[in-house]
Order: structure tokens, then sequence, then C-alpha cells
């Protein structure tokens, strides 16, 4: 059971918060008893810093890695247009100019 707490008027907050600083709690909280555990240590499957990261790299980290590198190619193709057409515009420009 979880406490409950008392709702007071919450028209009068001023005078609510002096009278009473800490709400009323009820506290009849109970414990659940688990039949079958038996108070043991839990081994956890990774004993280590190490290990667990070796277990992040050989599966997580290759998939996230592989998103980020399509993710970084479309990046690079995407700058490189504008910067490919900016540098044939100013060849022409420069063209123009040397027939001046």
């Amino acid at each position: 059971m979880k406490p409950t707490v008392e709702q007071n008027n919450l028209g009068k907050r001023a005078d609510v918060a002096r009278k009473n600083a800490f709400p009323s709690i009820d506290c009849n909280y109970h414990t659940v008893a688990l039949p079958s555990y038996r108070g043991g240590c839990l081994r956890p499957r990774f004993s280590s810093f190490r290990n667990i990261s070796g277990e992040y790299f050989r599966n997580e980290a290759r998939n996230e890695f592989r998103v980020e590198a399509v993710a970084f190619v479309a990046i690079i193709i995407t700058a490189a247009i504008p910067i490919l057409n900016n540098m044939y515009a100013l060849a022409d420009f420069l063209r123009a100019i040397g027939n001046l």
C-alpha cells in the first residue's frame, strides 16, 4: 500500500502552509514477501567494466557505427555539391573577366 497524503483546502494556501508545514501521511506500508527468494547474491552476467564495454562494442556499437557512417557520407555529399557548383561558377566568372 502506498502512503497517502491528506488534501487540505487549497483555496487558503498561505493559511494551510502556516498550520501544516508538513502534510500528514498515512504510513501503513507493508513489505511484500517473496516465497522463492532465499536472499542470495545475484551474479552479474558481466563482472567488469572491460567485459561490459567488450560486449557493447561487439554488438551495439557496430550497428551504431554503420548508421553514423552513412549519415556522415550523406552530409559530405550534401556539402560537396554546392562547393563544386561554386567552383564552376567561379571558373566561368574568371573566364568572363579574363576576356575583358
